[in-house]
């Protein structure tokens, strides 16, 4: 069951001042994930979710409604989430097609976001857990 795959799968995260990177990209049949920052060594891993997690992933990808993200989020005052953070994702499945980035700015359904990632690599993301 190919069509669970995602044709194009693309998220990416950085914190400037904290030499912050995170990056999560489909590769192939795999997702390879890379992770570093100023205070943690490098992490660098192939993940290969299982089709009912792909599953999943979709139904909850529906739930929080990403097909309707803004294609950008901005802010420049001191309340943001995370000052001087960046942000983008690209997102191709079948016919469902997203492309949205941000910096100090996010979706309302972000954090959902990527928790449903953590639940799809098995991997906790740091910047989401970081506040």
């Amino acid at each position: 069951m190919k069509e669970s795959y995602p044709d194009e799968f693309c998220v990416s995260y950085k914190i400037k001042e904290m030499g912050y990177f995170f990056n999560l990209k489909w590769e192939d049949d795999h997702l390879t994930l890379k992770q570093f920052s100023n205070d943690h060594p490098g992490i660098q891993e192939n993940i290969t979710p299982t089709l009912n997690e792909w599953v999943d992933f979709w139904h909850r990808m529906d739930e929080i409604e990403i097909w309707d993200w803004y294609d950008e989020y901005l802010m420049t005052c001191l309340d943001a989430c995370r000052e001087g953070d960046e942000w983008e994702i690209g997102i191709v499945f079948g016919d469902m097609r997203m492309e949205s980035h941000g910096a100090n700015s996010y979706p309302s359904t972000f954090r959902e976001f990527v928790k449903s990632l953590d639940e799809l690599t098995d991997f906790l993301i740091e910047f989401i857990h970081q506040d």
